[in-house]
Order: C-alpha cells, then sequence, then structure tokens
C-alpha cells in the first residue's frame, strides 16, 4: 500500500489552492510535530539542544515526506538517541498538500511554522525532555505520535511524545489553532444534567435554579426533520429564555461573595483544568503559539486567588446568541461557559443536543502572563 507522500499529488488538488483550502487546525499539528521532532533530534556536537527554526522545522517536513520516519542523534558520550515522528493519524489530504514544496511556501503554513516554533521554545516540558535525554547518558526512544481524527487515541491528546516505550506518556498536548477557545463540554440530551454536572465541576451547586429549564422542556419537541426544520427555532428560542434565566441567577447566587473565598477559587480553578485536561494529568494545551504548561497552570490558580483577594472577580452575562457567562479579572475575559443547542442526526431524522460548553478567554495568556513569574 502506498504512503500519502507517494501518490501523485496532481490527484488531489481538488483539496487546496494558493489559499491553502484544507484544514488548517489539522496542517498546525503537522507542524508543531515537526517542530517538536527538530527540538529533539537537533543539537550542537556538545549535545546541547539547538532552537528551533523556520529552516530546521521545513527539514524536518521535507524528510518526513522524503519516506523518513527515524532520525538517530549522536550524543558526546558516543550513545546514539532515535527520534521517530509518526503523522500517519493525521487526514490524507492534508499529508498531500504538506507534502507539497510550494505550498509549505505559501504565507498560510508558513504562519503556522513561525507559531509553532514559538509554542515549542517556550514549552517547559518540551525543554525539559530534550535536555533529560541529552544528559542520561543512555540511549533514547523518542516517539512524536500525531493522533489526528483516526481514533487511535481515545483521549483529548492530538499530539503525544513517548519516551523509551509507550506504557506511559511523557507529554500529551491537546492543540488549539487560531479562534478555537473550546477546552471542554458537557453534552447530552438532558439540559437540566448537563447544568447541574458542568457547574458542579466548578464547585457550583445549581440544582436549585435550573426549574425555569425544566418547564421549557415540557414544550421542546425534540425531533426534527432536518436541520433547518422551523420547529429547531421556536425550540431554541423556548430553552435559550431558560437558559438566559438560569444564568442571570448564577451570576447572582455565586458573585463576589462567593467569589471572595479561597475555597471556591480553589474549586473552580480545579474545574477549569478539569475541563482541559480530562482525566489526563499530563495534559497540555497549545493555543496556537501560547503553551498552557504545567506552569501556565500554577500561574492561572495564583492569578484567581491573588484576584479573588483584590475582589477583582466577577461574573457577566452575555443572553444574546448562545447564552454565555464568563469569568473577569477586572476587565480581563479569562474564561467563558456557553449554552449551545444542536440538532444531531439519528437513524429516524434529527434529535436534539444540548452542549455545555467550557471556552478559555480571549485575556486569558496576558492573564497568565501576568502571574507566571509571581510565586
Amino acid at each position: 500500500m502506498k504512503e500519502p507522500f507517494d501518490i501523485p499529488f496532481e490527484k488531489f488538488k481538488e483539496y487546496i489552492n494558493e489559499e491553502v483550502t484544507f484544514n488548517l487546525g489539522h496542517a498546525y499539528e503537522f507542524v508543531l510535530a515537526s517542530a517538536m521532532v527538530s527540538r529533539f533530534a537537533d543539537r550542537f556536537d556538545d549535545g546541547t539542544p539547538m532552537d528551533v527554526t523556520p529552516s530546521s522545522v521545513e527539514d524536518v517536513m521535507l524528510k518526513y515526506f522524503a519516506g523518513l520516519r527515524a532520525w538517530e542523534v549522536e550524543q558526546p558520550d558516543g550513545e546514539v538517541d532515535t527520534v521517530v515522528f509518526d503523522g500517519s493519524g493525521l487526514p490524507p489530504e492534508v499529508l498531500y498538500a504538506l507534502a507539497n514544496p510550494s505550498v509549505r511556501k505559501t504565507r498560510d503554513v508558513q504562519k503556522l511554522v513561525t507559531t509553532a516554533i514559538d509554542a515549542v521554545m517556550k514549552n517547559s516540558t518540551l525543554t525539559r525532555l530534550s535536555k533529560n535525554v541529552i544528559s542520561n547518558d543512555e540511549p533514547d526512544l523518542i516517539e512524536v505520535i500525531c493522533g489526528g481524527t483516526t481514533g487511535q487515541m481515545k483521549t483529548k491528546s492530538d499530539v503525544d511524545v513517548f519516551i523509551n516505550g509507550r506504557e506511559n506518556r511523557a507529554a500529551g498536548f491537546s492543540v488549539k489553532y487560531g479562534g478555537v477557545r473550546q477546552v471542554g463540554q458537557f453534552a447530552g440530551s438532558d439540559p437540566i444534567k448537563n447544568m447541574i454536572d458542568g457547574f458542579s465541576s466548578f464547585g457550583m451547586d445549581v440544582k436549585s435554579l435550573v426549574r425555569p429549564i425544566k418547564v421549557a422542556m415540557g414544550s421542546v419537541v425534540g425531533l426534527y426533520t432536518d436541520r433547518k426544520d422551523p420547529v429547531i427555532e421556536n425550540d431554541k428560542r423556548l430553552l435559550f429564555t431558560s437558559v438566559n434565566g438560569v444564568f442571570s441567577q448564577i451570576t447572582k447566587k455565586f458573585g463576589k461573595s462567593w467569589l471572595s473565598k479561597e475555597r471556591n477559587i480553589d474549586a473552580m480553578s480545579n474545574g477549569l483544568l478539569k475541563a482541559a485536561r480530562g482525566t489526563e494529568d499530563d495534559l497540555e494545551i497549545i493555543k496556537s503559539g501560547f503553551s498552557f504548561d504545567k506552569k501556565s497552570f500554577e500561574a492561572l490558580t495564583r492569578g484567581l486567588v491573588d484576584s479573588s483577594k483584590r475582589g477583582e472577580l466577577s461574573w457577566k452575562h452575555m443572553p444574546t446568541g448562545n447564552p454565555t457567562i464568563a469569568l473577569y479579572s477586572n476587565n480581563m475575559l479569562v474564561f467563558s461557559i456557553r449554552f449551545r443547542f444542536d440538532a444531531d442526526k439519528k437513524k429516524t431524522g434529527y434529535k436534539v443536543r444540548f452542549r455545555l460548553l467550557v471556552e478559555i478567554g480571549k485575556d486569558i495568556v496576558k492573564f497568565i502572563d501576568k502571574y507566571r513569574l509571581i510565586g
């Protein structure tokens, strides 16, 4: 069976044009993984890691699409480390496109490269791991694996790094590119359960507040012929009205007094981290060029506690569009919780599905950087 890079590129022109029309999120996973390979494989004669550069990332991609899957790197003591790159989990159209040098030179892909370099060079976990494999005086096997959409990763992780076996992952990365802010969700056909479970994970008991949603659900049809069924808009209006009422009550019940107590902030911070990590305590988030590594999570928690003590935390209810409540520290949007109404395709038609989305705020990087050097 031919590998993607062996198939004539002309057959796949429908996937791309000069503006690069394939999924940039998946392309970023490949470029980011290439930058990680460079981080582990490119070293000076004394063994210290080189900086990742656009040319070093291009060199990894060029060799990958020429058929290379493993880089052997000699250490100063004579031992040889092996760095393996597996990008096969990504959609074929992404690999077909990136296999073409002219596509890799486009402005869109070059932006992916510079963004990936920024993320990798600033990630404390990758820095530590790259130094460890150099200094341990042992022949190491480093594997960088893209999960993509193949289902081979039954986790929230998009790119995994393994060292000396796959029994224990050295690092896992959930990759977000561009405007993607969602880090977690509570989904199902019962909006009341979604609401209770979602807010409970942040230490907020909303069971006494959700009755308006229960009442509204009594009038919701919930089954549709397609996603353009006019009944959907009526159902959505009913639910959004009730959810906005509940969100308004939540901002009052869990307002300034609740936000001033450190135990509540700890619970809320843990909820945000759990939404991002799921059950994977080692998972980190790479949002474009920023790494939410362990130190970032610690800085986030410090910042929320400090903001609480200063009385700077507050909720803002945004009722237009999808009902949303957002946590602010002064004027900085840290994270938000958004209610979404969807219609998922089933065998007998389309059925309503509700999602409570946890999203990082537009100012979270600035907020974390403010507290990164404190503590």
